[in-house]
This record gives structure tokens, sequence and C-alpha cells, in this order.
């Protein structure tokens, strides 16, 4: 009989301790409820908040290269006809490989303003400029480029040590013999690459479509078939017989067609001698800006409507006009 009574106050014991644990496991589970629930609310209200800041911001991060081109079409896009439209950039064929579409928008967007009364201004490297000469160098062996420019210092140092006075130094016959050098090393380290990099220049942008009848659209699908026929000309052959001066010579030929264009439409067109500090696309007040490297590494974009940029912009166009 006692053992019974004690048996069972046990059990009346753990009963109590089981009943005990599971409200307290539900009251846990709905207080972690209640807690999730009100996290998510706040993280809501912190997310909406630092949205609501951002988009009150003068400058905004737009991302790298290429990524940042569709934000410049859509500058251009939503430009009204009569603003001014100023451009720097590094090149006039900007994108014409990574976003082949985008490309060819942005120069629609730019006849097309240019048609509607708008000024274009366009500053870019001069082709025949050694700065040009350099980014190509720069974009197309990017391992040996440091090592290039100290080859290169120290042979035109030593000629120049030698005989100041009366040796002649062909400077450019000694920078195209360093060039292929160099090129077809960044081509044998990476064999495979270079047949891919080769092999998406060679993608054709010009569309199979019907153009439509104005005459920007005839304007922007002829001059990406003369695109296409220049890359074919240089670089369709087998990749171990692409020099570097065919990069070169195409990057020239695609320049002036792209200026030729431009010429027709009556772009202000400056040709830069020098590195640009950045890249910008202004059109009115709004721009968006890039910062180049001058390392080939990706260039990182913002858009602004500090006037502060819009001061600095006209500021480095009158010194370029200088």
């Amino acid at each position: 009989m006692f053992r019974n009574v004690r048996s069972y106050k046990i059990w009346h014991y753990v009963k109590l301790i089981s009943e005990s644990a599971t409200f307290a496991l539900l009251l846990s589970i709905i207080f972690f409820g209640y807690e999730m629930i009100q996290n998510m609310t706040e993280s809501k209200e912190m997310t909406d908040n630092l949205v609501k800041i951002q988009n009150s911001l003068t400058t905004k991060y737009l991302g790298i290269f290429p990524n940042y081109m569709p934000a410049i079409n859509k500058l251009f896009a939503e430009a009204s006809n009569g603003d001014s439209i100023i451009i720097f950039e590094d090149v006039l064929y900007y994108g014409f490989k990574s976003k082949p579409e985008e490309f060819k928008s942005f120069n629609k967007h730019l006849l097309t303003l240019r048609n509607g009364g708008s000024h274009v201004i366009v500053a870019y490297y001069n082709p025949n400029s050694i700065v040009f000469h350099r980014m190509a160098q720069e974009s197309r062996f990017p391992t040996y480029i440091t090592n290039l420019q100290k080859e290169r210092k120290y042979i035109l140092d030593s000629l120049n040590n030698l005989n100041q006075n009366s040796t002649h130094i062909d400077f450019q016959k000694i920078d195209s013999t360093l060039s292929e050098k160099y090129f077809a090393m960044e081509r044998k380290n990476n064999y495979t690459k270079f047949c891919n990099d080769v092999k998406s220049y060679l993608e054709p942008i010009q569309d199979h479509e019907i153009t439509k009848g104005t005459r920007v659209d005839q304007d922007i699908y002829s001059l990406c078939g003369r695109i296409d026929s220049i890359k074919q000309h240089y670089l369709n052959k087998n990749e171990n017989n692409i020099l570097f001066t065919d990069y070169q010579n195409m990057y020239y030929a695609i320049t002036d067609e792209i200026i030729k264009l431009y010429k027709n439409y009556d772009f202000e067109l400056i040709p830069l001698e020098d590195y640009l500090t950045m890249s910008c696309w202004m059109a009115g007040n709004k721009i968006i800006i890039a910062f180049p490297s001058k390392y080939n590494t990706d260039e990182i974009g913002f858009s602004s409507q500090d006037p502060a940029f819009s001061r600095y912009i006209l500021t480095m166009l009158d010194g370029v006009k200088q």
C-alpha cells in the first residue's frame, strides 16, 4: 500500500513537471514567434528608411563596368530635346564588346537627341595619341604591363647614355617590338582565355532584323555592320597569327567609323591627348560618372545630381577646349 502511494506521488510529480515543461516550451515558441514578427517589422522599417535615405542622396552607386551602362542609356532616354549633352570617355566604342545592345542604344539616343536640337559634345582619347596606344597596351597584356614599362625605360635610358648626341632613337620601333613581345607572353600565359577573348570580339553586333525607316536606325544599323566587318578583317584568323597591332588597328578603324557618324550629325568632337581623371555622361544637370583605372581594373559608376559635379565637368570642358 505504501509503495503504491509513493509511486502515485512520483508519477504525479513527473506529470506536473512534464506539463510545466510543455507549457514553458509553448510559451517559448509564442515568445520566439512574437520576437520574429517584431524583428521582421523592425527590419522592414529599417530597410524602408535606408531606401528613403538612398533616394534622397544626390549621388548613388551604380556598380562596376559594364553594369552601369543601362543607367547611362536611361539618362539619355529621359533627356529632353534641347538638353545640353556632355560626354567624356576614353574610347568612342565604349561597351561595344561587353554590352553591344547598350552600345547601340547609347548611340541611338545621342543621334536622336542631336536631331531634336541638343548640342552634343564628346571628348575622347585621340586615336593618334600616345595615351590611346598606352590604353590598348594595358587592355591587351595587363599581366605584364609593369614589366613592359620597366623594360622600355631601361632600353631608352641605355641608348641615351651610350650616345646622347648622335644616336637617333626610333621610339616607335622599340615600342612596337616590345608590345608584340609582351602580347605574345600574355597569349602564351593563358591561351584558352586569349582564344575566348578573340571569339567574343567576333560575335556580331549588327542584328538581322529589318531596320526601321528613320535615319537614326539606318545609321546605327550601318555602323554596326561596318564594325563587324572591321573585327572580321583583323581578328578572323588563327589565334597564333594575331598581333598586338591587329587589335590596335581594329580599335583605330572602329573609332574612325564612329567619328564619321558623329560628324554627320554635327557633334562637337574634342580629341584628348592625356588620361581622363574620370569618365562622365551628362544630360542637363543629371550626371553619371565612372572612375577609370590606369591599370585595367574595373571602373566604378555613380549617378549624381550634385551641382558640384556639374561645375567640375564644365571646368574640365573649359580646360580641354583651351
